[in-house]
């Protein structure tokens, strides 16, 4: 489950990034027997599955500095405790040494690659353009096709951002900031925090309608220090996230104290309320026009879209 922007995404060898759907780990990783974890967790969950993400058949090597993941969540066969830049300076040339020309030459993996999935799937969102409520696989890839190059996205959208990493290119280090557990709230004053930390470049942040009110708040500190963050605020009417766990976990469909419907949330006019300029959004022609207006302004900005909240 990525959490930040760890790897070049247009990188010709870059597959994707892994889930936490534990079956679907499963399945990825069961064509081989060796997984290498550099700097990183070795497949962290978030919820209990009867299915186990790593086939028993797969040993795995970790290499990282941090002592505690080693190990932690599966059974290492090595675990070095190393730099990760200076080691792997060091392995890359003894593995082209006794791996042969099938190491100094790298695999091609152009119909499997991220670019190649995201042009893919592009083709089935922009189908989607004219959808009411909007499509959230459409304004993810409206939405990244219009970021400035070097922008940096904010991202709490959980349901309705689901498919944003096959449209959002990793570039460098600081362009993405997500969910790192299960916790839910932080969206807002992180953008606000990653804005502060970045002034000459674009934040972008995602949020879900339930995410949003855990700190609304922090719109107004956004206002007060006029930094020129651009808000996507997903309102599909309710906690879906919570709703889809309970049908998914439990095969309860009775959602209580679950939606937003009684009254409704006007978002905008809240955000409005604490300083922002904002706008309700219905449909794909009037996010593309509103997105590109907020780009060319230096202030907050938070647009409100209606998004599909089906469970």
């Amino acid at each position: 489950m990525v959490s930040g922007a760890h790897f070049p995404s247009e990188h010709p060898l870059f597959l994707g990034q892994l889930s936490r759907d534990q079956r679907r780990v499963r399945e990825l990783l069961s064509p081989y027997d060796l997984l290498v974890c550099v700097g990183a967790d070795v497949l962290q969950m978030s919820v209990w599955s009867e299915v186990e993400p790593l086939p028993a058949e797969i040993e795995v090597v970790q290499l990282g500095l941090r002592d505690w993941e080693m190990g932690k969540n599966y059974p290492a066969a090595l675990a070095l405790r190393a730099d990760v830049k200076e080691t792997l300076g060091a392995l890359i040339p003894l593995l082209a040494e006794l791996g042969g020309t099938a190491r100094r030459d790298p695999p091609v993996l152009a119909a499997e690659s991220w670019s190649a999935r995201r042009a893919a799937r592009r083709e089935v969102a922009a189908q989607k353009e004219g959808a009411r409520p909007v499509d959230p696989d459409w304004l993810m890839m409206a939405l990244c096709e219009r970021l400035p190059a070097d922008a940096i996205v904010v991202d709490e959208g959980l349901t309705s951002a689901q498919s944003l990493n096959a449209y959002f290119a990793f570039r460098d280090r600081y362009g993405y900031f997500g969910n790192v557990s299960g916790g839910i709230g932080w969206g807002i004053a992180a953008a606000v925090g990653v804005q502060l930390a970045q002034p000459a470049r674009r934040v972008v942040a995602i949020i879900g309608d339930g995410s949003a009110m855990y700190s609304i708040q922090a719109l107004w500190s956004a206002a007060n220090q006029r930094l020129p963050v651009i808000f996507v605020l997903c309102n599909n009417g309710g906690y879906r996230i919570i709703k889809q766990r309970l049908k998914a976990f439990h095969g309860n469909e009775k959602f209580i104290g679950m939606d937003f419907k009684d009254p409704a949330i006007d978002l905008a006019g809240l955000a409005r309320a604490l300083g922002l300029r904002a706008h309700r959004i219905e449909d794909g022609a009037a996010f593309a026009a509103r997105f590109e207006e907020a780009l060319s302004v230096r202030e907050p900005v938070l647009l409100e879209v209606i998004v599909d909240g089906s469970v």
